[in-house]
C-alpha cells in the first residue's frame, strides 16, 4: 500500500509528526539517534518531497529549526532577584 507525502513544510513540528502518523508515515530528524526528540521549531525541509508515492510508515527525514532545546527560560535573571536575609521570628506584640 502506498500513501502521498503530505506537504510539511512551515508546519511546527510536533504537529506536521501529529499529520505525518495520520497520513500512515514515520516523521524524524536528520540524525535519527540525536538524543533531542522532533517536538520543537518550525520544518523548513523534507525528503521525500511533498506529493511523492511512498510506502506505508515509511520514513519521511525533515529539517526543523528555531526549536531551541525547549527546556525553558535561562539563568541568570536580570535585574537579579532581591537578597532577603534569615531573621528570626518573633511572635506578635500583644
Amino acid at each position: 500500500m502506498t500513501v502521498v507525502v503530505p506537504n510539511f513544510h512551515g508546519k511546527q513540528a510536533l504537529d506536521a509528526w501529529l499529520a505525518g502518523h495520520d497520513a500512515g508515515l514515520l516523521l524524524q530528524g536528520p540524525d535519527p539517534d540525536s538524543p533531542h526528540p522532533l517536538l520543537n521549531g518550525v520544518v523548513v525541509a523534507q525528503l521525500p518531497a511533498a506529493g511523492a508515492r511512498v510506502g506505508r510508515w515509511d520514513v519521511v527525514t525533515v529539517w526543523v529549526e528555531g526549536g531551541g532545546d525547549g527546556s525553558g527560560v535561562r539563568e541568570p535573571r536580570r535585574p537579579l532577584p532581591e537578597r532577603l536575609t534569615a531573621t528570626r521570628w518573633q511572635p506578635p506584640e500583644a
